[in-house]
């Protein structure tokens, strides 16, 4: 039995991968191989730009906790970071983003069609290595994910500007823009595995709740984080409408001329930063950020409490610790 390990930082676990997540990276860029000049152009540009690799972390930790080879799951990974990435390019377009990561945003470079049709070249070229694999239901579990996730998008589009959308209607939101797809990383590296239906579906759960808490914190951070940390304009969700967990507290426990105010802010064309000052201090007052926080952890300790019967190894030391870090990180 390998023994658990300590895990202090994120660069730990990532130590911990390491060459298989080069792997990756490296699978990730030579599959981009085509005649088409811009459509490796863009996608480097999204996945050289930073961010974590969480979702390619989770598939392979998963993997190698349930006993999968090494190596086994560089393929898979680049399939789920292909798709990421290709949810990054429409949802800009969708949001008219200006930023991604500190960076310009693809749309923002080369224009909406382009964006949207190399997001459409990487889900189509996602799907064609998935069926590399010869494993139905690993294809099942991606192409689910796909459609929950343009579910997810749509609905949240559906919600834009509405002081009427509750807590119920924001879970249906992140749990399809942004959970499914963490579960099926995580569903996808049990079934490389080769792991027992009942693990799968524990894994598939774990990355559910740890996709559940990391959006709320994300949602967390367009209020309480700085600029440069985060990678983006700060109030970015407020001025695009979208309601997020710690603006629905308090549109559910404002009086009613402070919730007519806010109303009005989301509905305005330009917030302003004495607007975005305002919907802060009602956020402070009702104690959006601590009920908000509260919801991403009890998320966090559900996806802890999946792992207490996994194999004990680095592994599921490096997914406990990624679960808490969640709720602890600034960026």
């Amino acid at each position: 039995m390998q023994r658990e390990q300590e895990f202090n930082t994120i660069d730990d676990v990532f130590n911990l991968i390491r060459d298989e997540l080069r792997d990756a990276e490296a699978a990730y860029t030579g599959y981009l191989q085509t005649n088409v000049s811009l459509i490796p152009k863009i996608s480097e540009h999204i996945i050289l730009s930073g961010g974590k690799r969480l979702r390619p972390a989770l598939l392979i930790l998963t993997m190698r906790m349930l006993g999968g080879a090494p190596g086994s799951g560089t393929a898979l990974a680049a399939v789920i970071e292909f798709i990421h990435t290709a949810t990054l390019l429409h949802d800009d377009v969708v949001d008219e983003a200006d930023m991604r990561r500190g960076l310009a945003a693809a749309n923002a470079i080369w224009g909406n069609e382009a964006s949207v049709l190399v997001g459409d070249f990487l889900f189509s070229t996602a799907f064609d290595l998935a069926v590399d694999q010869r494993n139905i239901a690993i294809l099942k579990a991606l192409s689910s994910a796909t459609r929950r996730l343009a579910e997810g998008e749509i609905l949240e589009l559906m919600r834009t500007a509405d002081v009427d959308t509750t807590e119920t209607d924001y879970r249906k939101i992140i749990e399809g823009k942004t959970a499914v797809l963490m579960a099926a990383a995580c569903e996808c590296g049990a079934l490389l595995a080769g792991d027992d239906p009942g693990r799968q579906e524990k894994m598939r759960s774990y990355g559910l709740h740890a996709g559940m808490a990391f959006q709320i914190i994300d949602d967390i951070l367009d209020y309480t984080s700085r600029e440069e940390a985060l990678g983006k304009s700060i109030g970015i969700d407020l001025e695009e409408g979208k309601l997020t967990l710690p603006l629905i507290r308090v549109l559910e426990q404002a009086a009613p001329a402070e919730r007519e105010r806010v109303r009005d802010i989301i509905l305005a064309d330009f917030v302003s930063p004495e607007d975005f000052s305002q919907v802060l201090d009602l956020i402070r007052k009702y104690r959006g950020i601590e009920f908000s926080t509260a919801r991403a952890t009890e998320h966090v300790e559900a996806a802890r409490e999946l792992l207490a019967d996994m194999p004990a190894s680095p592994y599921r030391g490096a997914l406990d610790f990624l679960a808490r870090y969640i709720v602890n990180r600034d960026r």
